[in-house]
């Protein structure tokens, strides 16, 4: 059943921490994968790390509509996000990746794209099977607005190639690319870097850095390389075991001795400590 959406909601504008996660509790089969979390996202960048298993891909599930929570709530901007579905969700505002790229192989860069502003369209299916005037320039403007996205990153050059062609690289771009132009509040990022060369990785961090000096973006990203991730966000939580360890600055949480124990390791201290001329 699909959940009726109230305009003034997509309407609100935002404030400074979008989205809010209450007492989410996760269990498949009696085991806790998510446990008593509490987490309020700002906009800018905001990093989610924790070692593998930790339950990061599932949080992502749970915002996303992708997986219901045992207990609690995911809020955008104060309203209950919980009892709607994916499409629902992503029609308010929630975008995301994935950690292998979810795109059509067969189509083309552009039409997986433009997959991401469809539900923006006010004229339906009749008006596009009958070409009519409306449908055409709202077609037209999509295409804009995808090729100014596919220009950012770099891929404007493999707009009529085939996905199924292109370098993992270039998949996870144009995946995040459609989630981009589908005018999201909240966008997640799930290892956006992995698999990417470092003149991908160049690209990806100077479009997203553009993105969100331009307008008001929450990203919460999902990142192994913690170097990438303290240098690019603002704000760090840690998820070890499906519980939130610790949340903060960068300089605080990989300071952290209950992160460092858990997460980082000795050989992240020692690195530490020679890089501060402390040993």
């Amino acid at each position: 059943m699909t959940a009726v959406i109230d305009p003034d909601w997509m309407a609100q504008e935002p404030d400074g921490r979008p989205l809010t996660i209450s007492d989410l509790q996760v269990a498949f089969g009696g085991n806790k994968v998510i446990e008593d979390v509490d987490l309020a996202f700002s906009n800018g960048f905001n990093g989610l790390i924790g070692p593998n298993g930790a339950g990061k891909t599932t949080l992502f599930n749970v915002i996303s509509g992708y997986v219901q929570p045992t207990r609690g709530s995911v809020s955008l901007h104060g309203r209950d996000l919980t009892q709607l579905s994916k499409t629902d969700r992503s029609k308010v505002g929630i975008g995301r990746t994935f950690q292998s790229p979810k795109l059509i192989l067969d189509a083309t860069v552009m039409e997986n794209v433009l997959l991401g502003r469809h539900h923006l369209f006010r004229w339906g299916h009749l008006a596009e099977l009958f070409f009519w005037p409306p449908q055409l320039r709202e077609e037209t403007e999509a295409r804009h607005i995808c090729m100014a996205m596919l220009e950012r990153f770099e891929l404007d050059g493999q707009v009529h190639e085939k996905a199924g062609n292109l370098s993992l690289g270039a998949q996870k771009l144009v995946e995040m690319c459609r989630a981009l132009v589908s005018q999201p509040q909240v966008v997640l990022l799930d290892e956006p870097a992995a698999g990417l060369g470092a003149d991908d990785v160049s690209v990806l961090l100077r479009g997203l850095r553009e993105l969100a000096s331009e307008q008001q973006l929450c990203l919460v990203i999902i990142e192994h390389d913690l170097e990438l991730v303290t240098n690019l966000c603002t704000e760090i939580s840690v998820l070890h075991f499906g519980k939130i360890i610790s949340k903060g600055p960068p300089e605080v949480v990989t300071n952290d001795s209950v992160v460092v124990e858990a997460y980082l390791g000795d050989s992240y201290r020692q690195a530490d400590a020679e890089a501060t001329g402390e040993m």
